[in-house]
């Protein structure tokens, strides 16, 4: 079977698995629709009351409530399929057939589980050989990644584990999603061509007349990666002993919260100095508004800051604050410019562009680029192999704790003079009414 058709099986038993999930998802998205309808309808007068106001916040509030469950929901979906193909992708590139990927995986995650109860001394036998063989790469891993001596060893982590932290990555960073993703082997620096043709043209030639020349320009760029360690995650000893506690997904959902928040901000406001430079960083200054406020001709100049060439799958990014003072927004015939979706695992759409949520971004204010348009595909995040845990015996050992806490490789950057990507850029001015 190749790896197609094995994906494409993966993903058929996936959809027969979630039904019942997707109907609850649809069934939410439909009263969410109707609430925001509602809430509108409120507003819509040509006199708004300070009751009606407060009436239509409080919608607003149930409205963003449940569209926080109906991401839960189709995060999860959206992550069991994920996985699934990268399973079965897995074992065809390693010539595996399905039975037989299915016993190396059990076989890791059985001796990794081990591992973290109780360390090397909790393996015996074949187990304990692959274990250590495991902890030699990740400190073969580590090694390469610093030029610091007397460091702790670490355990490579089952390619699974590092499977599901990235789907717990995604969920709690959503960008990534958008960005493309390249996966390289080492970390070395990932040099990356771009190319300024903007200038160059064709033009009518007589006959015989000679064909001028031009050079296409090219440029190299490089997309560096950057060694993170996460904070350490404390596990009492008697959790650990206790066989009900799911020891793998508690460290998976701990690192992955904690690589997520330090991802976050520097995918998208790093500096690009000893960190990945962020995408709004990245980002060139497309529009500029006259005050802090942000109106509807502000974000048709955003939009068609962007070259059409770039506006193809073009989506919006702000934070939830900016995203707030925006949606009451409406267009020069009195639409409004949000619009939620009904479709499961889909957007919402604001001026008829889909919608991501940041946190990271910078709010509204004087000088911010509150607001970023353009195809995140032309962001590069990199993913470095060799995610590992280090376990510490003993530094905690007088509060009867265990401590872990992961190491991988991250980087970003967007090649090229930032074209792609523009944002709106906040004045100094006050608002209107503002004082």
């Amino acid at each position: 079977m190749t790896l197609r058709q094995r994906a494409a099986q993966a993903q058929h038993a996936h959809f027969l698995s979630k039904t019942g999930h997707s109907m609850r998802s649809k069934e939410l998205r439909a009263k969410r629709a109707k609430l925001i309808s509602d809430a509108r309808a409120l507003i819509n007068g040509e006199t708004v009351t300070a009751e009606q106001n407060t009436q239509f916040d409080a919608m607003m509030t149930e409205a963003d409530e449940l569209k926080a469950r109906i991401d839960r929901i189709e995060t999860a979906e959206a992550a069991e399929a994920e996985l699934a193909v990268q399973v079965a992708a897995r074992g065809e590139q390693e010539g595996r057939g399905s039975d037989e990927q299915r016993d190396r995986e059990t076989q890791e995650v059985r001796v990794f589980g081990a591992w973290l109860r109780g360390g090397m001394d909790n393996l015996a036998g074949e187990d304990r050989v692959f274990a250590l063989n495991q902890a030699r790469l990740g400190t073969e891993f580590r090694a390469a990644q610093s030029t610091q001596s007397g460091q702790a060893g670490g355990y490579l982590v089952p390619p699974l584990f590092a499977d599901q932290l990235l789907v717990a990555l995604k969920s709690y960073f959503t960008a990534l999603d958008l960005f493309d993703e390249i996966t390289t082997a080492s970390g070395a620096p990932l040099p990356w061509p771009t190319n300024d043709d903007t200038a160059a043209r064709a033009k009518i030639i007589g006959e015989n007349t000679t064909i001028g020349t031009g050079d296409l320009k090219f440029g190299i760029s490089s997309v560096l990666a950057y060694l993170y360690a996460t904070d350490a995650v404390l596990v009492p000893w008697t959790l650990m002993q206790d066989s009900f506690l799911d020891l793998d997904a508690f460290l998976r959902t701990a690192l992955a919260t904690r690589f997520g928040r330090t991802l976050a901000d520097d995918l998208t406001v790093g500096t690009g100095t000893n960190m990945p430079q962020g995408v709004c960083t990245a980002a060139g200054v497309g529009a500029t508004t006259a005050t802090v406020a942000i109106g509807y001709d502000d974000i048709l100049d955003l939009q068609h800051s962007v070259d059409p060439a770039y506006r193809q799958g073009a989506t919006f990014m702000l934070n939830d604050m900016t995203f707030k003072a925006l949606r009451k927004l409406k267009d020069n015939e009195g639409r409004p410019l949000w619009s939620p979706s009904i479709a499961t695992g889909a957007p919402d759409m604001f001026a008829g562009s889909p919608l991501n949520i940041n946190q990271s971004m910078p709010d509204i204010g004087a000088g911010n680029k509150a607001m970023l348009f353009g195809n995140f595909k032309n962001y590069k995040f990199r993913n470095v192999k060799g995610l590992s845990v280090v376990r510490l015996n003993e530094r905690y050992a007088d509060a009867l704790q265990t401590a872990f806490f992961g190491y991988a490789r991250f980087g970003g950057g967007m090649p090229g003079a930032g074209t792609a990507i523009k944002a709106l850029q906040t004045g100094a001015a006050p608002a209107p009414g503002g004082g």
